[in-house]
């Protein structure tokens, strides 16, 4: 079915997540994981804590789209890191990322910018 979303990966456990889902590839998206590298995992390490990820494949007429969601914990903005990210699985070509910060208490939408 169209728009139909099958769950590929849900780790929720950090070693999982970089043994299984970074270096063995599972996330299968290596522009995100360059932004991941680049911008998250840059932050200090002592206030930012790996919350989950999830990979999904979405089937569309125009061809199989993976998405992928990875949520991090900023204690020291009291907020949640998101990295969001879309790619057609047949053409490899990226359809969407961005970044935003939800506030821990408020839930609010406090950052946001759209990568590509």
């Amino acid at each position: 079915m169209e728009n139909e979303a099958k769950l590929l990966h849900h780790f929720k456990d950090v070693k999982e997540f970089e043994t299984e889902g970074l270096q063995n590839n599972g996330i299968a998206f290596p522009e995100l994981e360059q932004v991941l590298k680049d911008y998250i995992l840059s932050q200090q390490k002592e206030t930012l804590f790996f919350k989950e990820c999830l990979v999904q494949l979405k089937q569309r007429s125009d061809g199989d789209v993976r998405t992928v969601k990875i949520t991090y914990q900023d204690d020291d903005m009291n907020s949640d890191i998101r990295l969001w990210g879309a790619r057609n699985e047949d053409t490899g070509e990226v359809l969407t990322m961005s970044v935003d910060a939800v506030n821990l208490v408020t839930e609010e939408v406090v950052y946001e910018r759209q990568l590509i």
